[in-house]
Order: structure tokens, then sequence, then C-alpha cells
């Protein structure tokens, strides 16, 4: 048999060319066959009106050759993750879209390679194609069922396709800051969503009711459109951690909203025009024990600058101590700077964790009812307000560490005290030198109108307590009358009690004291709310604390000492607090189980929550729920507890048990369903895997659910 010629071959060669061309066109074709081939396909849910996007060349799409694009994909097909962000792209390219279509022809088996075989390909389960000008995503969106997150924020959307309705298992979704003009209607089909930023669209009117169909919500961004209304079906979604509603148009916050939200963390109000905080707390239903309020037990971040802010509720008519309380269980940041507030109502009622206060920019005239009485307050900005006169009694807030009074025409402060640490000094010397007349007027005031009920009693409910020290009269009036105050400039000290017996306070924190007398305590104060203890050198619980002031004690702060053992057989009626964070406790079980029972009912009814963090303690009693039967958050983080029992948690909405040496969770854990907040980081257990912790509280109480044996 003759070879074949050089001009055969050549031929030969030209034909195979053009024949593969037809195949690569036949699989790959423009963006025109690519979606006749697609629509023809007979895919459930493939619109065949949808208008043909324009074909991008690769230079036009990604700025590099083919070659970006492959590896672009190699990358995705390893890690799961496509990440198209700020490449200038109008819409995402044909081969994204394709990444994981295989021509049966082509496919080779060769288990010596080392290159990435089309079968060891991950699913591609986050999609970022953020800070591009993508005007439409494309029907196709459908084939990347696996798709957890999706990020297309700073683009030019209007509207989403209805295939995003396949994407069950999606579960973050960020369209924000593109060109939403309503929520648009597949979104409302997506319930597995957890995350869904909305922020910086134009959305406008009254926020579609149909959001509240997305129950399984933890974080909603609705900031910065032009929303003027939010509808009451905002309370169905119970699962929302962190509330974004600043920068738009809202004239009112129905606080039914915030009550029905028991998991909210972070609510971000800001820039909108408000005028009043709450609006319709009057209608909130009253408490077991008759009380009218608000309790907010998870709430730590609330920011509301900048609203327009008059007042914190809407009821007129009435004297402030009268209108409905507020209970900020776990609240540290509160946020209320250029509004037009003068005063806080029952604001701060109750806020034992609160550490910064910012009211910058206001129309106080004297500092707000109850910050006094703040145990935790580090940072307060009271700057460019109308304050003339600062209490002495501030001097008494030793975690105070930054106090803003700049910009008001303050008349007892010299000029030449220009900072915090000389400012305390000062207030502190003239607590110790006895007041001035003036202040003698205004103490006397206080005194009278800050008594304690005679006859308490025990209640789980946070609104059973006297409210803060009324600041009318004299202390309203930034100290008495004119003359009252001239007299002052002499600093006369007169035989008057000294103020701290009329504090709400007993702060003996940072005394070195090795134990406690009652002559300190009377000394100190009279009839206090709180018990200030920490950094000092007391070797067991001082149980004249209960003879002397237990009647009347909410909070006991004794963190940072060297007790040993867990004071059981003391009385406390009313208190809510107790911190015992920093010592040396090694055990619980100090007492018989047989007594828990009446301990439960005598000595601690009311406790609420309790902090064993940074002890030594080994292990949890399982009666610890009869001996604390109201108590709702515990932490015991940073201990040497090795196993868990779930029985000890029943009743628990906050569990702190970070930083121990727990080998395993139990998973009738998960059946606790009252726990709302778990920290577990910083243990020795494998499962749940960290990827399922970071999911948060819920995440990981499915988790121990689903490992129930049946």
């Amino acid at each position: 048999m003759s070879r074949p010629s050089v001009r055969e071959t050549i031929a030969a060669a030209r034909a195979r060319m053009v024949q593969e061309q037809a195949k690569s066109k036949s699989i790959r074709g423009g963006a025109a066959d690519e979606r006749e081939a697609f629509i023809g396909s007979n895919i459930p849910g493939v619109r065949k009106t949808a208008p043909a996007p324009r074909r991008q060349t690769d230079v036009e799409i990604l700025g590099h050759a083919q070659k970006s694009i492959k590896s672009l994909i190699a990358n995705a097909k390893g890690t799961g993750i496509m990440n198209l962000s700020s490449r200038e792209l109008t819409e995402i390219p044909l081969e994204i879209w394709n990444m994981y279509h295989v021509d049966p022809d082509k496919v080779v088996v060769d288990f010596n390679s080392t290159a990435t075989a089309w079968y060891d390909a991950v699913e591609l389960t986050r999609l970022i194609a953020s800070g591009n000008k993508i005007t439409h995503i494309d029907a196709r969106i459908q084939e990347f069922g696996a798709l957890v997150a999706i990020d297309l924020r700073g683009n030019q959307l209007t509207s989403l396709p209805e295939e995003f309705s396949n994407l069950q298992r999606l579960a973050q979704l960020n369209i924000s800051s593109n060109m939403f003009a309503e929520l648009p209607p597949v979104l409302l089909t997506l319930t597995t969503l957890v995350d869904l930023q909305l922020g910086g669209n134009q959305l406008s009117g009254t926020l579609d009711p149909a959001i509240a169909k997305l129950t399984k919500l933890e974080v909603l961004d609705l900031s910065s459109n032009q929303l003027t209304e939010i509808p009451q079906e905002l309370t169905l979604l119970k699962a929302v951690r962190k509330l974004n509603l600043s920068k738009n148009k809202l004239e009112r916050f129905p606080v039914s909203i915030l009550a029905n939200m028991p998991k909210l963390i972070e609510l971000e109000i800001g820039d909108n025009k408000l005028g009043c905080l709450f609006s319709g707390i009057g209608e909130l239903p009253t408490t077991e024990e008759g009380v009218q309020g608000l309790e907010l037990p998870a709430l730590v971040r609330l920011d509301a600058r900048n609203s327009g802010l008059q007042r914190i509720t809407d009821i007129d008519g009435v004297d402030d101590s009268a209108k409905p309380k507020i209970a900020f269980l776990a609240i540290k940041e509160l946020l209320l700077s250029h509004n037009l507030l003068s005063n806080l109502e029952n604001l701060l009622y109750v806020a034992p964790q609160l550490h910064y206060l910012d009211l910058r920019s206001n129309q106080f005239t004297d500092l707000p009812v109850g910050v006094l009485e703040l145990p935790s307050l580090r940072q307060f900005d009271m700057a460019s307000n109308r304050l003339e006169w600062i209490p002495n009694e501030l001097g008494s807030m030793y975690d105070l560490t930054n106090f803003m009074w700049e910009g008001n025409p303050i008349k007892n402060i010299p000029r030449t005290c220009n900072n915090t640490e000389a400012l305390m000094k000062l207030l502190r010397q003239r607590l110790t030198d006895g007041p001035s007349h003036a202040d003698a007027d205004r103490m006397e005031a206080l005194s009278v109108n800050s008594s304690v009920p005679s006859s308490p009693a025990a209640s789980s409910s946070p609104f059973h307590r006297s409210p803060p020290s009324s600041q009318s009269g004299p202390l309203a009036s930034r100290g008495g009358s004119a003359s009252a105050r001239n007299n002052a400039a002499n600093d006369t000290p007169t035989p008057v009690a000294s103020p701290r017996k009329i504090s709400k306070n007993l702060a003996l924190s940072k005394k070195a004291l090795k134990e406690l007398t009652k002559e300190e305590i009377l000394e100190a104060c009279q009839s206090p709310q709180i018990a200030l203890l920490d950094f000092n050198a007391l070797t067991v619980f001082p149980a004249i604390l209960q003879q002397t002031v237990g009647s009347t004690l909410t909070q006991i702060t004794i963190h940072h000492n060297k007790i040993s053992e867990f004071p059981f057989t003391l009385s406390f009626p009313l208190l809510l607090t107790l911190d015992l964070s920093d010592n040396v406790l090694t055990s619980l079980e100090t007492v018989d189980a047989g007594s828990v029972a009446q301990i439960g009912q005598d000595n601690f009814p009311s406790l609420n929550e309790l902090n064993l963090s940074s002890n030594q303690i080994k292990e949890i009693p399982l009666w610890l729920p009869n001996a604390f039967p109201r108590l709702k958050t515990l932490s015991m983080a940073r201990n040497k507890i090795t196993t868990i029992d779930p029985k000890s948690f029943e009743g628990l909405t906050v569990l702190d048990l970070a930083g121990n040496d727990i080998g395993s969770l139990p998973p009738l854990l998960g059946n606790i369903r009252s726990i709302k907040s778990l920290s577990l980081d910083g243990n020795v257990f494998r499962v749940p895997r960290r990827q399922i912790l970071e999911q948060g509280t819920e995440a990981v109480m499915e988790y121990l659910r689903g490992r129930i044996p049946a």
C-alpha cells in the first residue's frame, strides 16, 4: 500500500480541523446559540421570553485572556467559590454558566494523570460578583443548586429571575447597592434565607408585608432606602438577631416589633424622622405583676442617632415615673446623639450591662434620670447639651473612664479641669469633704424622691424594683435656686449626711477589703439596690450584706476576689444579678440536694443572671434549675468543666460555656429550646465542627437535635 502524498496529508488535516471547529461550535456556540439550546432543553421553569443577552468578548468580560476564565473556573471547581468581583462585568460570562458542562466525546479516564478530573469537581456553594455593572442574572442560575451564598452587591440589578426559586439551599443573599424599586417576588420563595442584605436600593413607601414569609431570617438589612413605614407583619420574624433600618424616612417604629423579636441583638434605626423612639408602648400587655413595660432580653446595641427624637415614648399627660418601664437586660451600647431629647423617661430603668451611653448634641439640662445607677458604665458622652451642673455623685462611678462634657455651660467645674481623670478626682474629693449648700439642697430633694419600697416582694420580673432616683426639684434645676448655686462657689461644708448614704450604689470596689463590716456598709450607703465589691481581697462571701441590706439589693458585683464557696445559705429576695466571676470557686456541691428547693424558694427566688466565669468549677449540678428557678442567663466560661448534662440548663435563655474542657456535647442539649444564645468556643470537642458553630446557636441546636437517636 502506497503512502499518501503531501497534498493528501494536508487535505486530510484541513478536513479534521473543519470538523473540530464544527463540533466546538455545537458545544460552545455564541450567546444566541447557547440560549436557543438552553430554552429548547425543556428544563422546568425556563422562561422563553427573556431577552437575549449581549455576548461580550473575553477581554471585555475579564480584562484578561481566555486563560483567565479557565483559571477562575479551575479554582472554583476546587474550592466551591467563584469570585468575579470588581471586573467591570455587565453580565456573568457564558463560560461560567457552562463550567460544569461535560462533553461525553471528550471524557478521558486516566487514573495516572495528576490533573483535576471532571468527577473531582466541587459543587459551587458561593458566587461573588460584587462591584460590577451587571444588569440582569441569567436563568441558568438554577443550575447551581448547591449555592449557599450569593453576593451581587454594587451592581445595577432591578429584578431577579424566577429560576432563583430553585436555589433551595441559599442562606445568604446580598443584593445591596443595586436599583431594586420593590422586593423581587421570587425573593419571597427563598424560605431558607438566614441573611438578607437589601440596603442601598430604591425601596420606598411601606415595606412589603410578604417579607414575613422568610421566617428563618436572622440578619435583615434595609438601610439606605426610602421606606416610610414598617408593617406589623415584621413581628413574625422571631429569629432576627440584627435589624438595620437606618437612613430611611421612617416616621414611626412600632414597639410591638421589638417585643416580638426575643433574639434581637442589634437594632439600627438612626437617620430617620421618628420623633419618638418607641411608638405604641402603651398598647403592650402588662406583666404578671401588673407592670406595663418592654423587656428586651438580648439587645446589645441600639443606634438611633440623628432621628429627630424628641421623646422616648408617645404617652402624653403622664408623669415619667408612671410611664411604661423598659428593661435592657443585655445592652452595652445605647447611641442617641444628635437628637432633640431633654430626658430619657424610664429608658434606663434596667440596664445593668450598659457600657457606652452617647447623648451628644441633645437638649439635656441635667444628667438623665437613672444614669448614676448604671453599675457598668464606662463611656458617657454628654457633650454639646445644656448642662450647667455636674453632680458630685458622678465621682462614685468608679468604672467610668471616659466622660465627655465639652460644649456645655458648666458652672460648678473649673475650666482647668479638662479631662475625665481630673474631673473624677475633683468630684470624689468633694464627696469626701462634704457637700456645699447647693449640694445639700439637691441631696435633700434626692433623698425624698428615691425611697425604697418598705415591703419588697420576690418577683422574676426585671421591672420589680424601685425606679431610678427622681431628679425633680433642685436636682432637675441644676442645684436649686440661683442663690444656692452662688453659695456653692464658697464650697462651705455643712453638717449633713454624706452623699453616699443616699446613693443607690454600695460602691466599695478596689478598697483592698479582706472583710466587710456593718459600719462600712452604713457609712457608704443606706438601702442600696446595687452592691459593687469587685477587685478586693475577700475570701468569703460577706454574710453581713444579707443582714444589713439584703432586702433591697437587686445586683451584687463581687468579681476579682478570693471567694471559694457559693453563698447558698444567704437570702436575697430581690436579687436579679450576681457576678462571682474571677474568684476561686471549685465546686457548687456545697449544699445537700434535698434542701435545694427551699433555697430556690427562700434565698434566690428572683435571680435572673448568674456569672461564675473564670473560676475552677469542674461540674454543674443537675439541681441548678431548682436552686435558681428564675435563672435565664448563666455564664460559666473559663472553668474546668469536662462534662455537662442538659438537665442543668433547663429554662435558660443565655448559656456561656466557652473556654472549658468539654469533650462532647450531649445531643439532648438541643431539646432545651429556651436557649437562644449558646457560647462554646475554646472547648476540646470535635463535633459539631467549627463551620456549624460559626453559623450560630440555632444551627448548633438543630445539629444536636439531629443526632438524638430515634
